[in-house]
């Protein structure tokens, strides 16, 4: 399917400011597909969904692309798993790694980007006093990966404070810089932050650290499908990412891309028949697990890549940034990173009302209101003390969808 002449570049590069001309895209983009999102995804559309961040949802041609590679497993299990798997496997890694800009021979399949985290980070020789730089906006289960480090070997974490808003990439940078040290073992970066939803420029900091001698790990995890990636061209010794989120690829499905120093030094979390034998070989085989989900990754790229793959990503950024614009004017917030969407993907996150906040004694409870009053789902989150909820946009996800959340919220803050 061709891609029309408004997507032949991605406004993730662009970053038009002009919210109008910001949902035109959008609409733009769905009249010419004529994109029916009840016929793609098998969500419940009697709910508000725009937590596609979270989970992801995976169409229901790719659920059957799985059921079809479980059918072939169970007919012959012990042909398939025993025989033809690893060359299945490499056939999917090479797809999966002409996706996201890396080689097949340093990609292996895990099943979310925490457990890729997790291998690299075991794979570390650790001493009692290594200290690893980690965004203070980092992912929860990552930093508790960090706190087991701690636990185990005596590492310490030291937070890049980046306080918001945040009104330009230099501050992750500067932020990164200040708790460097000359003890820093890692620094471990997001790509797309999860509590913030802010794009990191990731190729800097390990540059600058790499240049220092420090060993680098990129959590990807909402990278794949939502912003280009070219992982050589980052750099990382280690980049861990999920496909199930923007690539929409069924639950399970993630990558740990290793630089060619650290092939023979990172194995998985599970140790097998394969260990110390070859990288692929290691993380192909972890035992017996069911490989369907690895295995339909690719049609779950050449799915998106009929509507053009950076027509995707810039018709989901468009909503992102218009999200960002609206309910920020509609709730009279101020916004956390810059309007003109330079700094966001496929989401993004806006402050609440203080006044409806207040209401609600836990960021949780908030989202529960918004889910069980109102059939809205979207998460909720405290930041700095202030709540905030995170919009993600994806082909099923429609500016009347935000819109209703926009009302929802603003008429429980005027207390009607």
């Amino acid at each position: 399917m061709p891609v029309g002449p408004s997507f032949g570049s991605s406004a993730v590069d662009e970053h038009p400011c002009d919210p109008n001309t910001l949902l035109r895209e959008v609409e733009a983009f769905d009249a010419q597909f004529g994109i029916d999102a009840a016929r793609l995804f098998p969500l419940d559309f009697s709910f508000t969904f725009l937590n596609h961040g979270s989970f992801g949802s995976t169409p229901h041609e790719l659920l059957a692309e799985q059921a079809r590679w479980r059918d072939e497993l169970e007919a012959r299990p012990i042909e398939f798993l025993g025989r033809r798997l690893p060359a299945l496997l490499r056939e999917a890694a090479t797809s999966v790694a002409r996706f996201v800009g890396t080689e097949p021979e340093r990609l292996g399949f895990t099943v979310n980007a925490t457990e890729g985290i997790n291998a690299f980070l075991r794979s570390i020789a650790w001493q009692r006093g290594d200290e690893v730089v980690l965004l203070d906006q980092a992912y929860g289960a990552v930093r508790k990966s960090l706190l087991r480090l701690e636990h185990e070997f005596g590492v310490v974490v030291r937070d890049a404070l980046v306080p918001l808003p945040v009104r330009a990439p230099r501050e992750f940078i500067d932020a990164v810089d200040a708790a460097t040290s000359p003890r820093t073992r890692l620094v471990l970066i997001d790509h797309v932050t999860s509590p913030t939803a802010l794009v990191v420029p990731v190729a800097e900091i390990v540059s600058r650290a790499r240049d220092r001698g420090i060993i680098t790990l990129v959590d990807g995890a909402h990278a794949p499908g939502s912003i280009p990636l070219a992982i050589d061209e980052i750099g990382a010794d280690g980049y861990a990412a999920n496909l199930h989120k923007w690539c929409c690829a069924p639950k399970g499905v993630a990558i740990l891309a290793v630089s060619s120093a650290w092939r023979s030094k990172v194995h998985p979390l599970a140790t097998s028949h394969d260990y110390g034998r070859d990288f692929n070989a290691e993380f192909d085989w972890q035992g017996t697990r069911d490989p369907t989900a690895w295995l339909s990754a690719p049609a779950a790229l050449r799915f998106f890549a009929r509507f053009g793959w950076a027509a995707v990503r810039a018709r989901n950024h468009a909503l992102a940034a218009w999200s960002q614009s609206a309910l920020c004017e509609m709730w009279g917030e101020e916004p956390i990173s810059p309007l003109d969407g330079s700094m966001l993907a496929s989401m993004a996150a806006i402050r609440v009302p203080e006044r409806l906040a207040r209401r609600h004694s836990t960021a949780a409870e908030l989202q529960a209101w918004l889910y069980e009053s109102h059939r809205i789902e979207i998460p909720v989150i405290d930041w700095g003390g202030l709540r905030h909820v995170r919009v993600s946009a994806h082909l099923h996800t429609k500016p009347q969808d935000v819109r209703r959340l926009g009302e929802v919220i603003e008429s429980a803050a005027r207390g009607s």
